[in-house]
């Protein structure tokens, strides 16, 4: 039936239609905005809502009183804290807002409390003596006036109160006054670090008492005259060193790295060094070992380089000029210098095989042997290396470069040494050769070593039926066979052999068997963890003679049950 709407009938229809849409509008926008979230609490002024799951983390707090008493009671004594806050941000007395702030167990309550006051003396009596530090802070956000902050900043009992009313100062002349007369080293720096004029930055770093305060100004100082003056003068090493890293000027840079008198500040003005000449004096003369090692990094001249790296007194300064020297020369130093150290820094940078085997065959010290055979590829030279070396390492940094696999079955075969044969066992590619290394090697690394380099399955199969437990262990690890990999979970007489099986069993009814019959609780326990079974589970559960693994298949159940519940349509 269709009515006109032009009727006096059809008006009525059509003004209750728009009452029922208003009326389903605010019912959406009610659960849109509160969205259905549980009232956990409603009565004497207070309405809490929130999520019970959630619990704390998602409460809304509403103060629904418009009593001012009650509110303030509610201030006072509600036992929950996040109410007496929201409660606090109601009200409009200032003695009670004090008092709570002055008096609640809690800081949040405090805090509300001190953002309602408006007070000057009351927030200033706050910064001054509350016990609570965040209500000293939130009330410390009020204070403006600049000579108020100066004062908060020299005398608070409070180190982070002071600093904190430094970092609002923003007047240069208070700035400068409490980095040169503040009690406390660390507000110092804080009103330090914010000055913006040059000149009391100036002062600040030539003649502050705290070396740490001169070094916050000497960050912010443009003027590289001053810093070269108190990076000559200061008598601290560490401002003086700061000056030294913010020095861009050359000839500063050069005195110092030349005349100063603390190694360290010639040093650190060396690495800034890009004169050729004065590097290369620095290279010849600095009394100071690392000096003098520093500028040689930085010296291209082959000739001055050979002159170091065969006259200068010091080991490291020597390696150091091997860095930018000719072949010849580097023959002569591998082979000459007493150093080892100097040695092995020669034959990083050689790469002529004859030297680098006069060093194999001659040299004493291992570490340069081991660092010359890293230069060899020569496969002859390192096999001899590999197999008469007198130093271990040696040994297996030849081995690791070895790609002749005849050499390497070798050493498997006949090598005294486990870690010989395990290196070469793990480069060697014939399955048969590592097949008879894992059965019949006296070592367990050595047949670890080989097993892991097997891939073919029927190989892996026939040593997950050795005699030995050990080889069983790492074969079975590598198989695929599910049939294989299920006999094996179920026979075989080593528990361990058992367990690392059944890791790689597909769920089947074998594991039912495994987790109900198995000799080892730890066997059974591990096929429990991979049942699907809830009555298998519950079986288990209620007659297995270890508590462990019947705790197991309880937690077992459990889980599949929560599992359930969440994916149940």
């Amino acid at each position: 039936m269709q009515h006109d709407l032009h009727t006096p009938l059809g008006l009525i229809l059509l003004s209750f239609q728009k009452k029922i849409y208003l009326l389903l509008f605010g019912l959406l926008a009610l659960v849109f905005f509160t969205g259905c979230a549980p009232v956990l609490r409603d009565a004497g002024g207070v309405r809490i809502t929130g999520d019970i799951v959630k619990g704390d983390k998602d409460r809304r707090i509403k103060i629904t009183t418009r009593d001012p008493q009650r509110i303030l009671e509610i201030a006072r004594t509600d036992p929950d804290s996040e109410v007496r806050a929201a409660a606090a941000g109601s009200l409009d007395q200032p003695d009670a807002l004090l008092a709570i702030a002055e008096t609640d167990p809690a800081a949040q309550v405090r805090i509300a409390a001190v953002r309602r006051l408006r007070d000057r003396e009351m927030l200033l009596r706050l910064i001054e003596t509350n016990s609570e530090p965040l209500a000293r802070m939130a009330a410390l956000e009020f204070v403006r006036d600049q000579p108020t902050l100066y004062t908060i900043a020299m005398q608070n009992t409070d180190t982070m109160i002071r600093k904190a009313a430094v970092e609002r100062i923003t007047r240069n002349d208070l700035l400068f006054a409490i980095a040169m007369t503040n009690a406390e080293s660390f507000v110092r720096i804080s009103a330090a670090s914010r000055i913006t004029d040059q000149k009391q930055l100036s002062t600040i770093a030539r003649t502050n008492s705290d070396p740490l305060t001169r070094r916050a100004a000497l960050r912010d100082i443009a003027s590289q005259a001053v810093l070269s003056e108190i990076a000559a003068l200061d008598p601290d090493r560490d401002v003086r060193k700061t000056a030294v890293g913010l020095l861009t000027r050359p000839e500063a840079l050069a005195a110092l790295a030349i005349g100063d008198a603390d190694p360290v500040i010639r040093y650190l003005a060396t690495t800034k060094l890009t004169d050729s000449t004065l590097l290369q004096r620095i290279a010849m003369s600095d009394p100071d070992a690392l000096v003098r090692k520093t500028a040689v990094e930085l010296v291209q001249d082959e000739s001055l380089l050979a002159f170091i790296a065969e006259c200068d007194p010091e080991s490291e300064v020597r390696a150091a000029a091997t860095n930018h020297l000719p072949a010849s020369v580097l023959a002569m130093i591998a082979v000459n210098d007493l150093s080892p150290l100097v040695r092995m820094a020669a034959v990083r940078n050689i790469s002529d095989e004859e030297v680098l085997k006069e060093v194999l065959l001659t040299d004493d010290d291992g570490d340069v042997r081991n660092t010359a055979v890293m230069r060899v590829d020569n496969q002859a030279l390192l096999a001899a290396v590999a197999k008469q070396d007198r130093n271990l390492s040696v040994r297996l940094e030849a081995i690791y470069r070895i790609t002749d696999q005849a050499v390497l079955e070798t050493i498997v075969r006949n090598d005294s040494h486990q870690k010989a044969r395990a290196a070469a066992a793990a480069r060697i590619i014939n399955q048969t050769v590592l097949k008879d290394v894992a059965l019949f090697d006296s070592h367990r690394s050595v047949r670890q070593a080989a097993v892991e380099r097997i891939s073919d399955q029927p190989i892996l199969e026939e040593l997950a039926h050795s005699p030995n437990p050990n080889v069983r262990l790492l074969a079975v690890a590598k198989l695929t066979n599910q049939q294989i990999l299920n006999d094996i979970a179920r026979n075989d007489p080593f528990p361990a052999v058992r367990k690392t099986a059944l890791d790689l069993v597909a769920p089947s009814a074998i594991l039912q068997t495994i987790a109900r019959e198995d000799s080892d609780p730890s066997v059974r326990k591990a096929a429990v963890k991979k049942l699907t079974d809830t009555a298998t589970l519950a079986a288990i559960a209620a007659s297995d003679s270890d508590q462990e693994v019947s705790r197991e298949a309880r937690l077992r159940l459990l889980a599949l049950k929560r599992k359930a519940a969440f994916t149940r349509p």
